[in-house]
């Protein structure tokens, strides 16, 4: 009888191990294209491996337009805004003999030179959400940046009044030598404080993602210049450290924020009344027209030379429209 006992549990062992590997390879396939006929195409898109809420929905939009269109999209993440690690998985990609690859560049001589290898390979290949490095004759998707610079001034009206000594903080292009410091946003943005006498820019400054910076430069701010009474912030990385900083300084209330992204915790000080309000992406948006539109050149088909997304504004009088249709739709 112990024998018997013995066998079934084994059996019940070998049943059970069964179910959860068909289970595994289940959730596997699921979203992999060729669990139903061969995918038409491979892409390898390059992103980042950090907390900001753009990648989580960006993945999505790009899974689900793969999906739609039986395309296999990988991501390939780095984990830093270094031109050469991009370029390092280009030249991986181009290996791979992949079909499509698209990339958000961090300068112009290494990520152009990336680029032109992927083209003459034959690999259609395309950029996106970027503002700043511009890469001549390939196509690129993503936001509005003067649209994004001009709402930013807008919104910093809407909560000065009208009437505000301000200071921006730009995000720091890094190390290449045709530096363009955000120009476009930059320049919707003064574009939209100029129609208000009573809003002057006192200071504008360059940072970089380093949030020792963040933090150090923003306490020189405030010190230096105790009359600035608003600060705009045009990096979604860098806005929850001037919030902190300001919360740290005692100035809440005295100085508005006006931020870019939605960070969790920029979400956060917007409900709290530490930020006034932030400009964000649709990244979804941006991650499903990548892949729409590197099918498209696939195809042998014309493509816009720039693809513009929805921008968003957020304040404490609309957060709860992110809360249920933004969060709950990232994944």
């Amino acid at each position: 009888m112990r024998y018997i006992y013995i066998a079934l549990i084994m059996v019940l062992i070998v049943l059970v191990a069964m179910l959860m590997n068909l289970y595994i390879t289940f959730n596997t396939e699921s979203n992999n294209p060729s669990s139903q006929s061969e995918p038409t195409y491979h892409f390898i898109i390059i992103t980042r491996d950090n907390k900001d809420p753009f990648w989580a929905r960006f993945k999505s939009g790009a899974l689900e337009a793969g999906n739609q269109k039986n395309i296999f999209v990988e991501f390939v993440d780095i984990s830093h805004k270094d031109p050469a690690l991009s370029a390092n998985a280009i030249e991986r990609a181009i290996l791979s003999e992949v079909d499509g690859i698209a990339l958000q560049p961090y300068d112009v001589e290494i990520s152009s030179d990336a680029v032109s290898k992927a083209m003459e390979a034959g690999i259609a290949t395309l950029t996106f959400e970027n503002d700043i490095y511009y890469i001549p004759n390939v196509p690129t998707v993503g936001s509005n940046s003067y649209e994004i610079g001009y709402r930013a001034g807008e919104m910093a009206a809407e909560a000065s009044g009208g009437k505000a000594k301000i200071a921006i903080m730009v995000s720091e292009p890094g190390a290449d030598k045709n530096k363009q410091y955000n120009n476009i946003k930059l320049q919707g943005l003064l574009d939209a404080i100029s129609r208000y006498p009573k809003m002057t820019v006192e200071q504008i400054y360059a940072l970089d993602t380093k949030m020792f910076v963040v933090d150090k430069l923003t306490m020189s701010l405030l010190a230096d210049n105790p009359e600035i009474d608003l600060i705009i912030c045009n990096d979604g990385e860098n806005t929850p450290g001037v919030a902190q900083v300001v919360i740290d300084a005692g100035k809440v209330g005295i100085v508005n924020i006006i931020g870019f992204g939605n960070m969790p915790k920029t979400m956060d000080y917007i409900e709290e009344g530490v930020l006034y309000g932030t400009i964000t992406a649709d990244s979804y948006a941006i991650g499903y027209n990548t892949v729409m539109q590197l099918a498209e050149m696939c195809d042998g088909k014309q493509v816009n030379e720039v693809l513009n997304t929805n921008v968003y504004s957020f304040t404490a009088d609309n957060i709860r429209y992110y809360r249920e249709y933004f969060e709950n739709n990232s994944q």
